[in-house]
């Protein structure tokens, strides 16, 4: 895995220093939100990013940065130093965005109509899929995240119920090493305003180096364990909103 991440990371900085003379785009990020395991009764995370991205003439380009979360599924503390190849569409000017938002916004009443929505989610909707297509352009991005997971497995906590609270169920996390790498993909929304970005930015991640197991046992005062199980915790989901500045 530290092989794969050196080369990856010595691709994208060989292709910066070459290319950099025919970059087009370059902007600086700053975003925060939300780190969600794709699994059920497991709560999100805050996650913070800043960026670097540069894109040429082609479309192309790269990412790197770093993020931080002070907690992943009760793990205290994650940094990571996301890598990735990207491609940035052309930009679409004012009229064209003007026209896409009120064709997202007439498909949203047509839509809310034939089903019978009320008059305020028809609005409301109206409002998303007019404000969802003034976007500037896009970017959509693919690669890896070298990590370090610097907290210990979590503590047990435990929720009870029933008649003089009988029942229990207790679940924690096991860290399971310290090194982590997941495989990225998503894409960025960008709506501009002169030099700023404001992005919208989910995405897709797996864990491929298996840091965390999340256990539950459930079972009874006086009889006992009744049931245990392990969940490895690979897939999660992020939502990124922040700003950028081109240069």
């Amino acid at each position: 895995m530290k092989g794969i991440a050196r080369s990856f990371f010595v691709i994208i900085l060989l292709g910066g220093f070459g290319l950099s003379s025919f970059a087009q785009i370059k902007d600086v990020s700053f975003t925060v939100g939300a780190n969600v395991p794709m699994y059920k009764d497991i709560e999100s995370d805050v996650v913070f990013n800043l960026n670097y991205s540069q894109f040429y003439r082609s479309g192309f380009g790269f990412r790197a940065g770093a993020q931080w979360s002070p907690s992943v599924a009760n793990v205290d503390t994650y940094f990571g130093v996301p890598l990735a190849v990207a491609f940035r569409t052309s930009a679409r000017n004012n009229a064209a965005r003007l026209y896409h938002g009120a064709i997202g916004a007439a498909d949203a009443i047509a839509y809310n109509g034939v089903y019978g929505s009320t008059g305020s989610d028809i609005t409301r909707e109206a409002a998303g899929g007019f404000l969802m297509n003034l976007f500037r352009d896009m970017e959509f991005f693919a690669g890896i995240t070298p990590g370090y997971v610097f907290g210990s497995s979590s503590q047990v906590s435990r929720a009870s119920w029933g008649d003089s609270w009988q029942y229990w169920e207790d679940s924690w996390t096991e860290k399971k090493q310290d090194f982590s790498m997941t495989l990225d993909a998503g894409l960025s929304l960008n709506y501009s305003i002169w030099r700023f970005d404001i992005k919208l930015i989910p995405a897709f991640h797996y864990n491929l180096t298996g840091n965390y197991l999340y256990h539950t046992s459930s079972g009874q005062e006086g009889v006992g364990v009744k049931s245990t199980n392990t969940q490895p915790l690979r897939w999660f989901f992020t939502f990124n909103g922040g700003l950028a500045f081109r240069f």
